[in-house]
């Protein structure tokens, strides 16, 4: 089995113009089989021994020659390498057509691992998989949001670093300490970088996190981590080494019934989303529901004048 290329055309002898398509020919005992490739030269540089440009080829680049040669040879053995005992022209086609566009041949698999999601795209695909409740997704956008600001705020802070993007498979328990030093001061970065904010906003402006909000914000972040550990897209596990300490209460003080009553009947007409957030706080605290429950209810929930749900 034999592989060579050749071309077909010809032209006038200071004709420099002139472009000839390269062909590829495999012969095998009877077996003659030709194809077109991508490849062209002009006719007056073609050197058929040397199956590319002649030695002494004046106003062509060194690199361009180096390049199209290179080209050729490389073609030549990958029709050598994958020749099999029924390739005909369309086949020899098809393998010149994967040399000069390899993607269009490659799995969904191959391509995912050349273009893996970023960091965000992740938390997305994390967000429309796991299963959350409404409430809880947008409780982890918020968490999402929070890291997007600080990839910007690395950009803007941090010399050398101007196209720095969260890698779930590089971030370390140092990373998770940065993260979390931004969350806990991010009230006072956003006076000083307002830009981050105009960027990806948020509904109010960002206030001081206590320990409890920072502990329940890193307690999401692990819960995506472990996410993609367990999906497959990442072996990083970087919270292995960066625990995170159980939330800590004050003694919880009970208000009586008189200080219940006197609260719902305290007059919010100048403050409207107060009063609604009081209304909220006074019918869970009769009915005993929870927030997630809360937000299902609606009016088919009240059977024969009382409440019924399944919690």
């Amino acid at each position: 089995m034999k592989v060579t290329a050749f071309i077909r055309k010809t032209a006038k002898k200071n004709d420099l113009e002139t472009k000839a398509t390269i062909y590829f020919r495999l012969r095998d005992g009877k077996k003659d089989i030709k194809a077109a490739s991508e490849l062209s030269i002009s006719p007056n540089h073609w050197s058929p021994e040397k199956q590319g440009y002649k030695d002494r080829v004046a106003l062509v680049p060194e690199d361009e020659k180096i390049d199209l040669n290179h080209k050729v040879q490389a073609l030549t053995r990958m029709i050598e390498r994958e020749y099999r005992d029924d390739a005909d022209s369309e086949w020899l086609g098809e393998v010149i057509d994967r040399f000069h566009h390899p993607d269009k041949y490659k799995t969904e698999e191959e391509l995912a691992a050349e273009n893996p999601p970023t960091f965000t795209e992740l938390f997305d695909e994390f967000l429309e998989k796991h299963s959350l409740s409404e409430v809880r997704k947008k409780n982890f956008r918020v968490v999402k949001r929070a890291l997007m600001r600080y990839e910007l705020f690395i950009r803007e802070t941090r010399r050398g670093m101007k196209d720095f993007s969260l890698d779930i498979n590089t971030v370390t328990k140092d990373t998770l300490a940065d993260i979390w030093d931004f969350m806990e001061n991010e009230h006072a970065y956003a006076e000083e970088y307002p830009e981050i904010y105009a960027t990806i906003p948020e509904k109010r402006t960002p206030q001081p996190r206590g320990k409890n909000t920072l502990i329940d914000c890193f307690s999401r972040i692990r819960t995506f981590f472990i996410w993609c550990y367990n999906q497959g897209k990442t072996i990083n596990r970087p919270f292995d080494k960066f625990p995170i300490e159980e939330c800590l209460y004050g003694t919880p003080i009970y208000i009586t019934l008189q200080e219940r009553n006197q609260l719902f009947e305290a007059d919010l007409s100048m403050r409207s989303q107060l009063a609604v957030q009081r209304d909220i706080f006074v019918f869970q605290s009769v009915v005993g529901c929870r927030v997630g429950d809360f937000y299902k209810l609606t009016k088919k929930n009240l059977v024969n004048g009382a409440l019924e749900y399944i919690q």
